[in-house]
């Protein structure tokens, strides 16, 4: 195996997603970009099996990260890294002992820091 450097653990930011309505009852999603939270992982690329279990059309997963720990996010949360946004949709507590969690994502490069996202969860 060859490992290079930099593509072991990783570090995002935890951008916790927000659900209301506007004064017309248009739900608005936004994300919380004020948080200091950090998620600490390693991502690669979601296998076909994922994919096809967390086939939502327009929104395909394309990453698994797996953190060494409990979730600290959940379905919705928005993970940052550098210009890239991972969207997650689906998150799973591996034997539920809190040792390693697995989130399912959706990267994003197309937007910018301050965009919103229309998550369908």
């Amino acid at each position: 195996m060859y490992l290079r450097p930099g593509n072991l653990i990783k570090s995002f930011t935890i951008e916790p997603v927000t659900r209301k309505q506007n004064s017309r009852g248009r739900g608005v999603t936004t994300y919380d970009t004020e948080t200091a939270a950090v998620l600490r992982g390693v991502i690669a690329s979601a296998d076909p099996t994922a994919i096809k279990r967390f086939d939502q059309g327009e929104h395909p997963i394309t990453h698994q990260i797996v953190q060494y720990s409990g979730p600290k996010a959940k379905p919705g949360d928005r993970l940052v890294r550098g210009h890239s946004h991972y969207y997650i949709r689906g998150v799973d507590n591996i034997a539920e002992l809190g040792i390693a969690t697995l989130y399912y994502v959706e990267e994003r490069t197309d937007l910018d820091d301050g965009s919103e996202f229309s998550a369908g969860t």
